[in-house]
């Protein structure tokens, strides 16, 4: 498997992750059995960090792809945002990830 199959993998597994987290937060708002408003309390943010985490490494992906192709910039977040696709969000973490460790670490 390469590396383009994988990440096409991880967006349709993040493409799922992001239904399950909408639908968590559909059965937390319309659920009012105790018992699941604590599950469905404890499992969402564990669900959202997998979602942006997948999105992220997708967003890390297409930023050094797009950097490779067009330079390394001055690039703001919205311009790269545009550039690459992916949103604004997920590019602004990715970039102060990268920058918090220097480029060499990404989890």
């Amino acid at each position: 498997m390469d590396d383009e199959e994988r990440l096409q993998i991880l967006a349709k597994i993040t493409d799922q992750l992001d239904e399950l987290v909408a639908f968590a937060k559909t059965e937390l708002a319309l659920n009012d059995d105790p018992h699941a408003q604590d599950v469905l309390t404890e499992a969402l943010p564990e669900l959202e960090w997998m979602s942006d985490y997948g999105r992220d490494v997708l967003t890390l992906r297409a930023v050094l792809d797009a950097l490779r192709l067009h330079g390394p910039g001055p690039w703001i977040v919205d311009e790269l945002a545009a550039l690459t696709g992916r949103d604004p969000a997920s590019v602004e973490r990715v970039l102060r990830k990268l920058s918090d460790e220097g480029g060499g670490h990404f989890d």
